[in-house]
């Protein structure tokens, strides 16, 4: 192989190479794009001159023909990059889609996201009131490992307050997407010296038309763009379909399982009545609390539902309803609605009063 084959060779090596890794976009398009008529120019002169055998031209031929496949392969994957990009973002929801749980989806979706977009990190982030931290956080086996630990035990050790100028802040007061440079004055110092990064972007979590949570992602080796960004908005937009449906399936299915426990307990209580121990007369047979005490579980899961149990616990954490409705995610009335519920139930004369009573209840003492 002369040295003209060579290179051809070594082009083709290196262009199927970055579409296989689906690299293909910017500056290594923009390369190869460059170098492919050079080389073609080269092939073209020597078969006009007619240098060499039957072989040798045949062999030209040939080279000649697979840069010409490979320029029209470049021309379908980089005019219009948005395209291919789009067609791994539906993909990848597509696959979200299939996971059973909330708790499978969020780690999954930070992987789906960064292979998806080509980020090399990528976050899934929770807010709760001012602050937030990352629920679940994907990371390139290829990156140094000390940092991405350290990255990691930053993002998931504590809450991180939204400063004034926060990035964070801002996309949930124009609730769409963004980036910022490492020395942007909304990003948060501590984390960019921690996970040195380059920059950003940034999209809020929205499936219910209220700020819930983040994505945000970033690569190591080059700077984020304005595409990155308009990417990671379409993903965001997804997900948070993707999110609502599987929370709501779920909630469904849980609702279904505790509506088939109660209907069980039903069933058994009544099995076990029996008219043997009545009285001859028609005397109502008088009140037993041994006897009329529920027969499984405890009072208060008689007492309260599963939604006010989970109000009252976050009650007694010291939450607030916004809180509470960040958490749960639920709008603030309807916390004050179950609060409410829960006070009446309890014959509490306040909140305070009623995680009281509901602590004793759930000690095992009277209410």
């Amino acid at each position: 192989m002369d040295a003209l084959h060579a290179r051809v060779a070594e082009v083709l090596e290196r262009a199927e190479a970055a579409m296989d890794a689906g690299s293909i976009g910017g500056g290594a398009a923009d390369g190869l794009a460059s170098e492919i008529p050079a080389v073609r120019s080269a092939l073209v002169e020597r078969l006009r001159d007619g240098r060499g055998g039957p072989a040798e031209l045949a062999e030209d031929v040939g080279a000649l023909r697979r840069l010409g496949d490979l320029e029209r392969s470049l021309e379908d994957r980089v005019g219009d990059p948005r395209f291919t990009a789009l067609e791994r973002i539906h993909s990848a929801l597509a696959r979200l889609r299939e996971l059973p749980s909330v708790e499978a989806l969020i780690p999954a979706a930070a992987e789906e996201l960064a292979r998806a977009c080509g980020f090399d990190r990528a976050v899934v982030s929770r807010l709760r009131g001012a602050t937030w931290r990352a629920e679940a956080v994907w990371m390139a086996p290829h990156l140094d490992g000390a940092v991405s630990a350290a990255t990691r035990e930053y993002l998931t050790r504590d809450w991180i307050p939204l400063g004034p100028k926060a990035l964070e802040k801002d996309l949930m007061r124009r609730r769409t997407a963004d980036l910022v440079a490492a020395g942007d004055e909304r990003t948060t110092a501590e984390l960019m010296a921690v996970s040195r990064s380059r920059g950003y972007v940034a999209a809020p979590v929205m499936p219910t038309g209220r700020v819930i949570g983040f994505l945000q992602a970033d690569c190591v080796a080059r700077d984020v763009t304005m595409a990155d960004r308009d990417h990671l908005w379409t993903f965001a937009e997804g997900f948070g379909l993707v999110f609502e449906h599987t929370a709501l399936l779920q909630r469904i299915g849980d609702q279904r399982a505790r509506v088939l426990r109660a209907f069980g307990a039903a069933e058994r209580a009544l099995s076990g009545l029996s008219v043997t121990g009545a009285p001859l007369s028609g005397r109502p047979v008088p009140p037993d609390p041994a006897r009329d005490r529920p027969p499984d579980g405890s009072l208060i899961e008689h007492l309260l539902s599963p939604r006010e149990r989970e109000i009252v616990e976050l009650l007694a954490s010291g939450a607030r309803n916004a809180e509470i409705a960040t958490q749960l995610v639920i709008s603030e009335t309807t916390v004050k609605s179950h609060v409410r519920a829960v006070t009446r139930k309890l014959r509490a004369s306040s909140r305070a009063d009623a995680v009281s009573r509901y602590l004793r209840l759930r000690a095992g003492g009277a209410p």
